[in-house]
């Protein structure tokens, strides 16, 4: 049986088998056990924010007031935290999540670097092309973090260590926050090593949302090696005001950081590079709990060009990024998110010679029906062509269908299966690459 087939009746069994499940108790993360409450306070379903979320992140994880109807002046930023003692075990939570996954790659025979077969999954050709095939159980990520506020004062912290994930550890997120002004108008500077786009913007805009791996249209690496997600070193500010009751936000962020060194990583010695990389972006949330976003990015980084080969060379690509998204909740059940971005990156095909563009125009589209909290079915699809002059366009396309269902009635323990298919085309060497994935996984956050 084809694997798309064998993967769509497998994400409808657990569908269906997950929407029966009791719902026992269990540990609860530190932003709920500081705050006495449950993860969907601030998540649709983790990790999807939902406006309070939203808001919580820009008080510099302080509860946004109930009392804020506009008849007395909002509380002040260190006045929000002021009845609560610290306590380490409210600093302090853990992610695990494992997974089991049958993954199926398939590219043309001549694309050798998209589908090289590792040595436990079965490979083989066919005509023109070659494919792989494994199916395994993994996990995927173990991860620490540490964060809270100083009573009393603007300050607060966040780190955030991978334990494991890909078979490495590093610090993902290390930096300390002011937060200035009032619950309604407040404003904030970071500082240290920061995620460029996840948890920015309303919940289109979000990198890390209901599916596993981040939509198409945002994560897509181009040829230059660069994805929006990234965690370089830098300064982030940013400006949050809210009507009574928080039923309007409107919000707007710009960072500067070091960026990127030609392999992907960030930079932590700034004497490496001059040039400092800048993003913007401002959001609006209203209704229920709907949102608009518009975002921009302008970097650099050195690319590392014919790598291996006699011709190999350096340059040194300026980088642009601009985006709209939007969302909107109907009813409280069904999320509808749409989005597009456009890149236009500098490309080189020689050493020495003219300048040419990478150019992408990416599209997104995602529908996300909560049957009862805790408990999500989505679906998603995204759409994008690819040049660079004077090659032709390469279309690329991923979809994806799955569900969600959270074990626990806090909503720390979330069971998620998933069917995605990706078809990447390559503007460099013109050929494609498909992508099968069937993905069950359980996350669990302390």
């Amino acid at each position: 049986m084809k694997l798309w087939t064998s993967g769509l009746e497998a994400v409808l069994v657990v569908l269906g088998l997950i929407l029966l499940m009791p719902q026992p108790g269990n540990a609860i993360p530190a932003f709920a056990r500081k705050f006495g409450v449950k993860c969907y306070t601030c998540h649709t379903v983790p990790p999807a924010l939902n406006k309070n979320g939203y808001m919580f992140k820009r008080l510099g994880y302080r509860m946004p007031p109930d009392e804020m109807d506009g008849t007395k002046p909002a509380p002040k930023i260190s006045e929000l935290d002021k009845d609560i003692k610290f306590s380490i075990t409210n600093a302090f939570a853990l992610i695990l999540q494992g997974s089991v996954t049958n993954d199926k790659t398939i590219a043309d025979a001549g694309n050798t670097t998209s589908a090289s077969p590792v040595s436990s999954c079965n490979s083989g050709v066919d005509g023109t092309q070659q494919s792989s095939s494994c199916s395994s159980f993994n996990l995927d990520e173990a991860a620490l973090f540490v964060v809270g506020t100083v009573p009393d004062t603007g300050f607060s912290y966040f780190g955030h260590y991978e334990l494991y994930q890909g078979g490495t550890s590093d610090l993902e997120q290390g930096f300390g926050v002011y937060t200035a002004g009032r619950a309604n108008n407040s404003f904030f500077i970071k500082a240290g090593e920061i995620h460029m786009q996840e948890g920015e913007g309303t919940r289109a805009a979000m990198m890390y949302n209901l599916f596993s791996d981040p939509a198409f249209t945002l994560e897509n690496t181009d040829p230059n090696l660069f994805s929006l997600d990234q965690h370089p070193v830098g300064v982030d500010v940013g400006y949050t005001h809210a009507t009574n009751y928080f039923k309007n936000v409107f919000a707007v962020s710009a960072k500067v950081t070091n960026g990127l060194n030609a392999d992907g990583s960030e930079i932590l010695d700034s004497s490496i590079k001059n040039s400092k990389d800048v993003w913007a972006d401002a959001d609006y949330w209203f209704g229920p709990d709907g949102g608009v976003t518009v975002m921009m990015y302008r970097g650099s980084k050195d690319q590392i060009q014919n790598s291996g080969a006699s011709n190999q060379f350096t340059f040194r690509p300026t980088i642009w990024r601009t985006g709209a998204f939007g969302n909107y909740l109907f009813f409280d059940k069904l999320d509808l998110l749409g989005g597009y971005m456009r890149s236009q990156d500098d490309w080189q095909w020689v050493q020495g010679g003219p300048l040419s563009s990478y150019i992408a125009n990416s599209y997104r589209g995602e529908a996300d029906y909560y049957i009862k909290t805790g408990t999500v079915i989505m679906a998603r699809y995204d759409h994008g062509g690819e040049t660079i002059a004077p090659q032709p366009t390469m279309r690329s396309q991923a979809w994806g269908i799955g569900g969600e269902h959270a074990l626990t009635s806090l909503g720390n323990v979330v069971l998620r299966a998933a069917y995605t298919q990706e078809h990447d085309g390559d503007p460099v060497a013109l050929a494609g690459t498909t992508d099968k994935l069937f993905r069950l996984d359980i996350r669990y956050m302390w």
